[in-house]
């Protein structure tokens, strides 16, 4: 049993409820951002809050609590329960529909089992599910089309799916970001497709270029994918993982370096 913040009332994990006419549950109007936190430690706080205070702005839903504010609850909550290092999600949809006030959740979990050795990826054209993106970008709560992926996904026995477009071109997983590498430079599918910046995206782009190795926001066509010598996918829970399809692999040897120092990274936070 953990502790959330529910609308103003830190309420146990057993007990915690939304109401009914939420308009994030009846309607998915809401944002969220999920952070991870490493010996009680958040990783990347700033990019995230920056994230979904520019997503708030956009979808014109106004806030009673400044970005301290809101850190200073993730940290609370955090002090509140017994984990050293887990998963924050911060919720905020515009509220009750009768009310039209916002309202701010948090909930809090341990780190899921992360797989140790490169996970298995499959490729799907994401005009085959209902996929909402937005223009700017907005991490929204309507995952319908995401999920229904990640579910056709788990029947085939794949870690997570990777979308393309009617074009053929590459765009980004259900909920993870995914990079390639050839000939030692980096390629990861570009924003102006409509995708989400992850914030491990924007993290492992500051790290190539730390590091100096090349890297390229592009468009990257399908049948390409196996002239690769490497690929990874990102996400905040997850951090690095390396990945392959069938009838391709990989040693890894750049996307290793990549992963060390993103563990170094999140380590000294």
């Amino acid at each position: 049993m953990h502790i959330y913040y529910i609308d103003g009332n830190w309420v146990s994990s057993d007990n915690a409820s939304v109401s009914f006419n939420d308009m994030g549950f009846l309607y998915g109007d809401g944002l969220f951002e999920t952070m991870r936190f490493d010996n009680k430690k958040v990783f990347a706080y700033n990019k995230h809050l920056d994230r979904i205070l520019r997503g708030l702005n956009i979808i014109n839903l106004k806030i009673d609590k400044t970005k301290k504010e809101l850190f200073n609850l993730i940290i609370l909550t955090i002090k509140k329960n017994q984990i050293e290092s887990g998963i924050i999600r911060l919720m905020i949809t515009r509220g009750k529909i009768e009310e039209n006030i916002p309202a701010i959740y948090i909930s809090i979990k341990p780190f899921y089992s992360i797989p140790s050795s490169p996970v298995r990826v499959i490729y799907l054209n994401e005009s085959k599910f209902p996929i909402i993106r937005f223009t700017p970008a907005i991490k929204s709560m309507n995952y319908l089309g995401n999920m229904l992926a990640k579910k056709e996904t788990k029947k085939l026995n794949a870690f997570e799916p990777v979308f393309y477009n009617n074009e053929n071109i590459i765009t980004e997983c259900a909920i993870r970001n995914i990079f390639y590498v050839k000939d030692n430079i980096i390629f990861t599918p570009s924003l102006d497709l409509g995708i989400l910046s992850g914030v491990m995206r924007e993290t492992v782009i500051e790290i190539a270029k730390t590091l100096n190795i090349e890297i390229q926001e592009i468009h990257i066509n399908l049948s390409d994918i196996n002239l690769m010598d490497e690929a990874f996918i990102t996400s905040t829970g997850i951090g690095l993982l390396e990945c392959f399809w069938d009838g391709w692999k990989s040693s890894f040897s750049i996307t290793k370096k990549i992963k060390k120092e993103l563990f170094n990274r999140i380590k000294r936070t």
